[in-house]
């Protein structure tokens, strides 16, 4: 069971970072009121153009409709955010309106150093810091996620270079022989660190890079200040942060709305 207040300082971080990220795009924005959050990247990736209900009263037929209304004024596919512990009743209610539910997706939080951790010594990690750099993150995400390169270019900008921003989102690479093969994001703001699209390439999995490629971004952080963290896992690598410590802190899902769907279709 989370203390009440660990759960608290978790949620008001999640919401921080995911603001830090979307307002660093060039045109987004991230509102937030008391009832609910909404994100708009421009880009045409609809789990990067979000709602996020934070009360009863903001998941309702009228804030679907006001939303949609929102994202399809701006020509953006966009995704519902819903967080399990907050909505029970949730998916049943976007499935009876016919939204789509993507894979839940496993929030994870720790406050200590990793444990059972095998670090791979021929793996070398490096912060980004120059434009190759974030081509090369970029084209790893592309290549492990399949998102538009474009979009992506959009996203991680020579922005989060700027002073207010290096400190709060920072990239990192792990390179085997000189080779980017894996990458990660870790946004620190308010009281902790969240790690976003930990991803290694298929033919170097199983080999203790993502491992390796934590444990500097963690120890980067609790250098500044920031030892609670969290992470959002697969559900098949849940187990493998468990055994590091990671504890389940809440399910996260998307679910596209029916107007995609029948675009899809």
């Amino acid at each position: 069971m989370i203390e009440p207040s660990l759960r608290d300082r978790l949620d008001h971080h999640i919401i921080a970072a995911q603001a830090r990220l979307y307002r660093a795009v060039a045109g987004g924005s991230f509102e937030i009121t008391s009832h609910w959050a909404r994100g708009f990247s421009g880009l045409q990736i609809p789990t990067f153009n979000i709602f996020l209900p934070l009360t009863d009263e903001g998941l309702t037929d009228e804030s679907l409709a006001d939303t949609a209304a929102f994202f399809s004024s701006r020509e953006t596919v966009y995704a519902i955010e819903l967080v399990h512990d907050r909505f029970p009743h949730g998916p049943d209610y976007l499935s009876q309106r016919r939204y789509q539910p993507l894979p839940p997706q496993p929030a994870m939080y720790s406050a200590a150093p990793l444990q059972n951790a095998h670090l791979n010594p021929a793996v070398t990690v490096e912060r980004v810091a120059t434009v190759p750099g974030l081509t090369a993150l970029c084209s790893l995400l592309y290549a492990v996620f399949d998102f538009p390169l474009a979009d992506l270019i959009k996203l991680y900008s020579t922005a989060h270079f700027k002073e207010d921003l290096k400190n709060t989102i920072r990239h990192y690479l792990a390179f085997v022989d000189e080779k980017p093969v894996g990458a990660g994001t870790i946004i620190c703001i308010n009281g902790a660190a969240s790690i976003w699209n930990l991803c290694t390439l298929d033919e170097y999995r199983r080999q203790g890079i993502a491992t390796t490629l934590l444990q500097r971004m963690l120890d980067d952080a609790a250098e500044n200040g920031y030892e609670l963290t969290m992470l959002y896992a697969t559900p098949l690598a849940y187990h493998l942060f468990n055994k590091m410590g990671f504890g389940l802190f809440a399910q996260r899902q998307w679910f596209l709305p029916p107007e995609l769907n029948y675009e899809e279709e």
